[in-house]
Parts: C-alpha cells; sequence; structure tokens
C-alpha cells in the first residue's frame, strides 16, 4: 500500500459556504478570492436563489455583469428581466444546467461559447463501496500504483502565485494548449479558507513526479490542477494521486467532487480516466450573452437552439456542438 507519511488531516467540517453544494465559482470561498484581487464581487438574490455576480466597468463597454455556473431554475419570462434586475448593460451567463440554458435561449440570449461536458463524482461513504464503483481497468492501474514504492502527501497549499505546482502547471498549459485558472486567483482561492486547498503530492525515491490540488468549498470539492512527470505516469502516480484525495476528502466531509472538463471527443483519454473514478458525465449549458447593445435573437433562432438544448440535454447532441448554432 502507498505511504501516507506527513499527511494533512483537514477539518472535518467543510469550510462554511452560502451554497453547499454548488460550484467553486458560486462558493465563499470564490467571492472572498475575488474581492481580495479587487473585483466587485457580490452576492444578490435572484428568484429564491442566492448568486455571484461578478461586475467590471470596462472602456467603452463600460458596465459588465457575469454569473458563472449558478444553478438557477430560471423561467424564460425571469431570463428575460435578468439583466434588467441587475442593472447592467451587458450579462453574460455561464449556464449551470441546460434547462437554464433553454430558459435564457427562449429570452433571446445569445449563445457565445457552446456547452461542455464536466465529470462528476458522488463519493461513497465507505472505501470498499467507492472501490467497488472504480472501472476496472482504473482498479488495476490503482492496484500497479501500490506496487511502485509511491509516497503520497497531502498538505494544505501555501497561499503562493510561485508555488511549484503553479509554475510546472504554467509549462504543462503552453504544451498542451489550455489556459490555467491565474496563479493569483488561485493563491487568493488558497488564501480565502485555510485548508481548504488540498495539495496532494507523489514521490518516488524522493523525487516529486507528480501533484493534485483540490478545492473544498461545502460539501463539494474541485478538481483544479492535475500535473505528472515521466516517472510519475510510468508508475500510475495521477490514479493514485485521485484515489488518495478521493478518501481525504471524503473524511473531510466533501460529498461530490467537481472533476472538472471531460470531453470524450477532444480529450478521450482524460474523460476516461475521469469516469473510471465512478463519475458520471453531466452537461453544462454554455455561455450567453444579453447586451443593450445587440438585438436579442428571432423568434426562429430561439426554437432553433432550444431544439439543439434539447438534442443535447438528451444525448442526442454532443457537448462540443459540432455543427453552428444559428441565432439571427
Amino acid at each position: 500500500m502507498f505511504d501516507f507519511a506527513e499527511s494533512y488531516a483537514p477539518p472535518v467540517d467543510p469550510v462554511a459556504a452560502w451554497s453547499e453544494h454548488g460550484a467553486l465559482q458560486q462558493s465563499d470561498a470564490w467571492l472572498k478570492a475575488a474581492r481580495a484581487l479587487g473585483s466587485d464581487a457580490r452576492v444578490q438574490q435572484i428568484a429564491e436563489t442566492p448568486c455571484l455576480v461578478l461586475r467590471k466597468s470596462l472602456p467603452l463597454v463600460r458596465d459588465v455583469a457575469l454569473i458563472s455556473r449558478a444553478g438557477l431554475a430560471l423561467s424564460a419570462g425571469r431570463a428575460a428581466t435578468l439583466r434588467t434586475m441587475l442593472g447592467t448593460r451587458h450579462l453574460i451567463v455561464n449556464a449551470e444546467t441546460v434547462d437554464d440554458a433553454i430558459s435564457l435561449a427562449r429570452a433571446g440570449f445569445r449563445r457565445i461559447a457552446a456547452p461542455r461536458m464536466i465529470a462528476e463524482l458522488r463519493l461513497a461513504p465507505t472505501t470498499e463501496e467507492m472501490t467497488n464503483r472504480l472501472a476496472p481497468k482504473w482498479r488495476n492501474r490503482l492496484r500497479h500504483a501500490e506496487s511502485k514504492g509511491l509516497k503520497i502527501r497531502c498538505t494544505p497549499m501555501p497561499a503562493d502565485p510561485n508555488h511549484w505546482l503553479l509554475r510546472a502547471e504554467a509549462r504543462q498549459s503552453l504544451r498542451l494548449g489550455y489556459r490555467p485558472l491565474p496563479p493569483d486567483m488561485v493563491a487568493a482561492l488558497a488564501a480565502s479558507a485555510p485548508g481548504a486547498a488540498m495539495l496532494f503530492s507523489a514521490y518516488h525515491l524522493g523525487q516529486r513526479v507528480g501533484g493534485m490540488l483540490f478545492f473544498r468549498h461545502g460539501r463539494t470539492a474541485t478538481y483544479q490542477i492535475g500535473w505528472m512527470e515521466d516517472e510519475g505516469r510510468k508508475r500510475s502516480a495521477g490514479t493514485a494521486l485521485m484515489w488518495r484525495a478521493m478518501t481525504a476528502l471524503r473524511n473531510s466531509g466533501v460529498e461530490v467532487i467537481d472533476l472538472g472538463a471531460a470531453d470524450p471527443d477532444h480529450a478521450p483519454g482524460l474523460a476516461r480516466f475521469k469516469r473510471g473514478t465512478g463519475a458520471e458525465l453531466r452537461t453544462l449549458g454554455g455561455t450567453w450573452l444579453d447586451s443593450a447593445w445587440v438585438p436579442r435573437t428571432s423568434k426562429a433562432a430561439r426554437s432553433r437552439n432550444v431544439a439543439r438544448l434539447r438534442g443535447v440535454r438528451h444525448g442526442h447532441l454532443l457537448a462540443s456542438a459540432r455543427s453552428p448554432w444559428s441565432e439571427r
């Protein structure tokens, strides 16, 4: 089995948050971190739902509001009045659910980014149940890792934008072509709730070969960073780190882990790895714009957008949305 020396044990009670089961972008930690970096972040009531709204005033464009991954349970009528209710010229909504996206489409919002898939892992109450939910190949990789003499350490992530994991991810993101969360935001999140940012590191013969970072918020945790060296990949360190994180987060009171993007078409290997934990794929609702400067979509375009979203919801279209969406 793994050597879990120097393991950090977080408090049993999860970090207090006004959204116990919401996305990281709708957490108390995100609110505090955004404010610490100078953003105008506030919690506003939308119908019966408290919602984190980020606001910014840009040259020429003026005031813009952003709602990211809030489960709003919108009706089309509520969506139509959302920008006016918030008192902003431009509103961007990263829809948490396809149902919310359908309401935004019916209200005439313009889609500016396609829906994408994420993997969500509901943690079982016992290690035996968690093991039984693993895919057979994933379980085999875990056994492989257990035989390779890895040492896994769990420590609080320091609030340091120059941390080794963030430098490693910056190099990795350039190589793989993705945009990571800015180091200053990662550090601010770590500072917002000490102990909620959990760093899992893998070592072999004293050499660091991999690392993963998770944020705890309410009864949810979000997988933020995964990095591996060649030696770590040879020893299945990613599997070992994920399993260690799953058990530690469950023991800290977490019920669900948001494992992030899992696109079976564009990154099939990553999607298989995340699904192998027992996670299920879920489609988010895409990104939508309502602007005082741009007319809302026509009745015909609204119908087409709603039909496509219904297809995504029922699995007939992929989250990558290969075909263009007409919004005239």
